[in-house]
This record gives C-alpha cells, structure tokens and sequence, in this order.
C-alpha cells in the first residue's frame, strides 16, 4: 500500500509539474512580440501614445437613433479598429455605442480572420456567379473580451468567447455582408464576478470588411509601424 501511494504521489507532482511547465510556456507564448510586424520592445518604446496607436473606423449595417440639440437623426453603427504598438495587438471597441466590452484581436485571432476574409471573398465570388442566396456559418474564432464597467474603476475583467461569423448573400445590393455574432460571455477577474457580456451581433457588409481585412493584415501593420519608428528616429537624431 505504502508503494503505491508513494507512485501516486509521484505521477501527480509529475502531473502538475508539467501542468506548470504548460502554462508558463503558454504565458511566455502570448507576450512573445512579432518585431517583424510590431516593431521590437526598443523602438516601440521610442514612441509616445498618440504616435503609438493608429485605427479605422468600421460602419455596421444597423442604424441607430441620436439625439442633440433635441433634435433626432438617423446614423449608422459603427466601431473602431485600434492598433496598439505598445501592446502589440488590435482592438476593437464602439465609436457610437455605449458596449461594455472590447474584442482583443491577438495575432492568433487576427490571422485567423484573415484566413477566414478569403473564405468570404470565394464565397462571395461564387455566389455572385451562380446567383445563390442564402445565409451559412462562414467560421468560429475564439477571441478574448476586455470588459469595463465604470463602477469597476482601475479593474480589468476579461472573458473568452467564440465569436461567430455568419456569410449572407442577397438579391440586391451590396448582395453579400458577414454577420458577426458574440455569445453572452463570464467575464473573471477581481470584482468581476457578477458581470456578463451581454449577447449582441452586428453585420458588415463587403466594402467595410474589406477595410478592415486591411487595417488588420501584417503588411498594413508593419507599414505603419515602420513609418512611425523612422520617423521618431529622424527627429532624435535630428535634435540632439
């Protein structure tokens, strides 16, 4: 009996060893930055904040009601895409709405949509071709929330959620949109435990995907970043 327990305890410290071992390696995984995209720790460092973040502003297809001056108009939904050199990711956030969340567009996430752009595009091309109509699940990209809450403070609560992409094509014009679709989603963290991300879903259609297709691809990114680096640079040198 002795014996067995002794291996038991063995094959669970061995278990949780490697348990550790996993996560540590993930962590390290996540903060590793692509310098050939983002730009090293150094140069980015370089930059202030408004030289470090750069977005595009996205229009959905839904429309809401504003009201200013007492006088009511009709705008569409829209959101940002930020891309943050400091952090080295995208975010997305609401320029009109009042959402509680951002989508963190990691490079994992971010490649992915790319990879599922082109799906959309070859949909859409075939589509268009044999006059087909219909609405499809296109993909599924798990993506991480950040949510605040104004109550909450300095707090961060996150939450992973699967955010669902949804192919539509019409009749009419602009003939094809995707549909993006967030579940509600737990969010965790310090303070955080009695909030969630509500369920909500929003549609693009094809012009705007393809705007944000580019403000999110590695070539756009790296662009910018390297224009903004030189130019730091030039001006350090320049005023010594």
């Amino acid at each position: 009996m002795r014996y067995i327990t002794i291996l038991a305890l063995m094959f669970n410290c061995a278990v949780s060893s490697s348990d550790v071992k996993n996560t540590t390696t993930a962590t390290k995984k996540e903060k590793i930055r692509n310098s050939a995209i983002w730009g090293s720790d150094e140069d980015v460092k370089m930059l202030d904040e408004l030289e470090s973040i750069k977005y595009e502003t996205i229009n959905t297809k839904e429309s809401q009601l504003n009201e200013i001056l007492d006088t009511k108009f009709i705008t569409q939904k829209n959101f940002d895409i930020i891309v943050d050199f400091w952090k080295g990711i995208l975010k997305q956030s609401s320029a009109e709405i009042e959402r509680e969340y951002l989508i963190l567009w990691y490079d994992d996430p971010r490649n992915e949509f790319l990879t599922c752009y082109k799906k959309y595009l070859e949909w859409e091309s075939l589509a268009k071709k044999q006059k087909d109509y219909f609405t499809k699940n296109l993909c599924n990209i798990p993506v991480q929330l950040e949510f605040y809450k104004e109550e909450l403070g300095e707090k961060v609560c996150q939450g992973n959620s699967n955010l669902e992409l949804n192919f539509s094509s019409y009749s009419i014009a602009p003939f094809t949109e995707l549909q993006f679709m967030i579940p509600e989603t737990k969010v965790y963290g310090n303070g955080c435990d009695n909030y969630k991300i509500k369920k909500e879903s929003y549609r693009v259609g094809s012009d705007e995907l393809k705007k944000m297709a580019k403000v999110m691809s590695d070539e756009s990114i790296k662009k910018f970043s390297s224009a903004a680096i030189a130019k730091k640079k030039k001006i350090t040198a320049s005023y010594k």
